[in-house]
C-alpha cells in the first residue's frame, strides 16, 4: 500500500508540470473618442413682463412658449412674457442634460424688496438631443411668488445658471 501511494506521488509530481501552461499572451488595442465641445449661447434674458399687485399675494407663471398666466396678482399687457431662451451646438446628433436651477436659488430683488423666482422648466423635453447638424435650442420658464403688497419697482434677479452637459 505503502509502494502504491509513493508510486503515485511520483507519477503526479512528474506529470504535474505536463499540464501547467507555461505561458500566454494576447494583443490589444486601446481607442478613445474625441467629440467637440458642447456650446451655450443666452440669446435672451427671463422677463415676467408687467405686473400688479391686488392685495392677494400670488404667483405669475411664465410659460416656456412666453405665455403668463397670474394666481392673486393682475398681468398688465402686453400679455405674453420672455421666457429665457437659449442656442447650443456641439457633436452632431449627441444626448446631452440640462440643469437649472434649484427653488430657493433665484430672487428677483428692488432694493430691499425681494420676489422668489422657482420651478424652473425647459422644452427640451425628456431626453434633449442635438440634430443631425449639431444644434438644438431651449427655453426656460418659471413660477415667480408676489407678496400682496408688493412694494412698486423694477426687480432684477443676479445671474443664474443653466448648465448643459453631454450624456
Amino acid at each position: 500500500m505503502k509502494k502504491i501511494l509513493l508510486f503515485s506521488v511520483i507519477m503526479i509530481a512528474f506529470t504535474a508540470g505536463t499540464f501547467a501552461q507555461s505561458s500566454d499572451t494576447e494583443q490589444t488595442t486601446a481607442t478613445a473618442t474625441i467629440i467637440g465641445p458642447l456650446a451655450l449661447t443666452k440669446v435672451s434674458d427671463m422677463d415676467f413682463g408687467t405686473i400688479a399687485v391686488t392685495g392677494t399675494a400670488g404667483t405669475v407663471v411664465l410659460g416656456t412658449d412666453n405665455s403668463r398666466t397670474a394666481v392673486g396678482p393682475a398681468l398688465v399687457p402686453p400679455a405674453a412674457g420672455v421666457a429665457a431662451s437659449f442656442t447650443v451646438s456641439g457633436e452632431a446628433s449627441r444626448a446631452y442634460t440640462i440643469t437649472l436651477p434649484a427653488n430657493g436659488d433665484v430672487t428677483l430683488v428692488n432694493g430691499a424688496n425681494s420676489m422668489a423666482a422657482n420651478d424652473f422648466v425647459h422644452n427640451a423635453g425628456g431626453a434633449p438631443a442635438l440634430d443631425g447638424t449639431g444644434a438644438a435650442a431651449f427655453t426656460v420658464g418659471a413660477t415667480l411668488t408676489v407678496g400682496a403688497a408688493q412694494a412698486a419697482g423694477v426687480y432684477t434677479s443676479a445671474n443664474f445658471p443653466v448648465t448643459i452637459n453631454y450624456n
